[in-house]
Parts: C-alpha cells; sequence; structure tokens
C-alpha cells in the first residue's frame, strides 16, 4: 500500500508529461505548417528572389527558406546567409548612443547643439533638437538632407555622403517639429554621429564594443562584404544590386547580419545581457510617441499592440536590395526575422512577419 501513492503519482506525473509534449508537438507542427503554407503562397504570388524567415520560439530557433538568397547561383538561403537589414540598423544606433548617454549622465532630453562643431552651433535654430527627438523621430528634421546628390548616385545615395555634407547642411537647416513622429534617416544619422563625437570613437568601434562583442555577434565591414560566399542577392526592379556602403548616414540603415545574428539580437533584448544593458534596453522600449490605437513609437523601435495581447516591438528596413522585418514581444519571449531579397516589398515582408507573431503568441 505505501508504494502504491508513489507509483501512481509518478505514473500520472509520466502521463502528463507526455500529453504536454503531445500538444505541444502539435503546436509546433501547426506553426510549421501556418509559416509554411503563407511562405510558400507569398513567394508565388510576389514572384520574388526569395522569402527566408527566422524563429526564436522560447529559446528554441527554427527557420524556413522560399526560393532562392541567389537564383543564378540556385544559392538556397540558410542561417548564416548575409544580408542588408536597413533600418533595423536605427534599433542598433540608439541601443549604442542611450547606452554612451547613460554612462556620461547625460539625459536623452537634452540638446544635442553642444556637441556639433562651433559652425554648426552657431545655427540656434537646431537648439529644439534633442537625442530622443533623434531616436523617436520628432526632431522636426526632414527624411534626408536638402544637399543630399540623389542623381548621380542614385543606386548608392548614402556612399558618398560625407560628415562634412551634413556639417554645411546642418549650418542652415530649420527643424520643423510638429509633436509628431516623422521617420528621418537623417536624424538616425546625426544620432550616431553625436555618438561618434561624445566618445571620439567611430560608429564601428562602438557597435563592437556596445553589441557586436557581448551579445557575440559579428561585424560585417563594407570592405569585406564583396568577398564573402554565403550572401544574398538583392535585386531592385528585376535588376541585382550593389549592397550599400554608406558614410556618414550609415547609422540609419546599412549593418549587414544574417538571420542567425538577428535572432541573437533579439534575444538580447528579451534576456540584455546583464544589468546595465537591461537598463538600456528597458528605457528604449518605453513608448514616447503614439502614432495609432494600435502603434507606438518608443526609442528607434515601434510597437504593435492590441488588446488583451502581448506588445510587439517592430522595427522594418528597406535597401535597394533588400525588404526587411524584425520583431519580439517580451512577455512570451518569441522573435522572427523575414527578410525579402527585392527592393520595396516592406508591405509583403511586415505582413509576414506579424502574422507570424500573432500565431507565435497563440
Amino acid at each position: 500500500m505505501k508504494n502504491k501513492i508513489p507509483l501512481l503519482a509518478c505514473f500520472i506525473s509520466i502521463v502528463s508529461f507526455l500529453s504536454c509534449n503531445a500538444q505541444q508537438d502539435k503546436q509546433e507542427n501547426a506553426l510549421d505548417s501556418f509559416i509554411k503554407r503563407k511562405g510558400d503562397s507569398l513567394y508565388k504570388n510576389q514572384k520574388v528572389p526569395g522569402i527566408f524567415v527566422g524563429v526564436l520560439n522560447n529559446g528554441e530557433r527554427k527557420y524556413y527558406n522560399f526560393g532562392f538568397a541567389d537564383p543564378d547561383k540556385k544559392m538556397l538561403f540558410d542561417s548564416a546567409t548575409i544580408f542588408e537589414i536597413g533600418s533595423i540598423t536605427k534599433t542598433f544606433t540608439a541601443y549604442v548612443l542611450e547606452s554612451i548617454l547613460t554612462e556620461k549622465g547625460i539625459n536623452d532630453s537634452s540638446a544635442v547643439l553642444e556637441y556639433l562643431p562651433d559652425s554648426v552651433q552657431q545655427n540656434k535654430a537646431l537648439e529644439s533638437i534633442t537625442f530622443l527627438g533623434l531616436m523617436n523621430h520628432t526632431s522636426g528634421l526632414p527624411r534626408l538632407p536638402a544637399n543630399m546628390d540623389l542623381t548621380t548616385h542614385a543606386m548608392a545615395p548614402y556612399d558618398y555622403y560625407t560628415a562634412a555634407d551634413l556639417f554645411a547642411y546642418l549650418k542652415n537647416c530649420i527643424p520643423k517639429p510638429d509633436g509628431k513622429s516623422n521617420y528621418s534617416n537623417l536624424g538616425a544619422g546625426l544620432a550616431g554621429l553625436l555618438a561618434e563625437r561624445i566618445t571620439g570613437k567611430t560608429y564601428r568601434v562602438l557597435l563592437d564594443e556596445y553589441i557586436f562583442l557581448p551579445f557575440k555577434m559579428a561585424y560585417h565591414a563594407d570592405e569585406t562584404i564583396d568577398g564573402i560566399k554565403n550572401k544574398g542577392q538583392g535585386y531592385f526592379e528585376g535588376n541585382k544590386s550593389d549592397y550599400w556602403k554608406a558614410d556618414v548616414l550609415a547609422p540609419a540603415g546599412t549593418l549587414k547580419c544574417s538571420a542567425g545574428e538577428m535572432l541573437t539580437y533579439f534575444q538580447c533584448m528579451l534576456k540584455p545581457v546583464h544589468d546595465k544593458s537591461k537598463q538600456v534596453v528597458d528605457k528604449l522600449l518605453e513608448p514616447t510617441v503614439t502614432i495609432a490605437p494600435v502603434m507606438k513609437v518608443c526609442r528607434a523601435w515601434h510597437t504593435y499592440e492590441e488588446k488583451d495581447k502581448p506588445v510587439v516591438y517592430w522595427h522594418n528596413g528597406g535597401t535597394y536590395g533588400f525588404s526587411t522585418f524584425g520583431a519580439f514581444t517580451k512577455e512570451k519571449n518569441k522573435a522572427v526575422i523575414v527578410v525579402i531579397n527585392q527592393f520595396n516589398k516592406n508591405a509583403t515582408s511586415d505582413g509576414l512577419g506579424l502574422v507570424i507573431m500573432k500565431e507565435l503568441m497563440k
């Protein structure tokens, strides 16, 4: 009689464990089927070169490939295939800048003017611009500077725009803040430049110091990107496109990563690598401006919010070769990265990424 209770408890425990595993397998199979069905449909209907999806689900990673990373070579995407993440770069820049401001004891509501060259400081119209305004796009700066040549270097507009060009523009710039979030690549580029001026270090060094080394990610430099074999081929209106190699506006959107590295990045947002990192991440994810009932702007990150559902933090990106979408939810420990190797397919990558996040949170 004494042994029957422990044996019964053990049996119930085993049955419960098997039942939970079976339910989990069923849920995972349903998720696999859902992503494959959606991905296949979009790949065929949108007629894109390729779509790649990476999913982080309670610590487990899965990848889904549709089409090709390089159609001419019949090369498939995998977790290590490099691609341009576009404006998701802005979240990296915000993390670096907020980390530096925290260390230096500078409030991000502080004005940026004193950290600019003396010749630029003479333009008092810039006095209203704050670090926060650069990160949440409320600075009143335009999307791009007016002295940027978008004709001569049409396919590489960021490659030849220098710090000297930016400072020349800022000397006479008149921001037009309206209390709303108006997307600005110029503002994000300036945020990265200010991080350099405050520390005396290059943006690349700062990325290594604050993100790539502690997060155990790799930095893929512009000067070596052409030599990488496992690299996605981007397309612009049916033609092959080259990777951007930006100058001063690089912090706005020219990082190159793999899906595996992006999931690592999101994992470090979900579970920061140390207390200082947690402090920065918590600050970055604070809503600052409301765009719509379901969407707010944080520091670089955006939110997607539905009633009684976990908040989804997201950002997308677009270059002349790639359309990307990345998102995560802290409450459920889940994340997704979507990449399409074709220009101007953000409606597709955003839509796919968001429906996958919703499926993950069920």
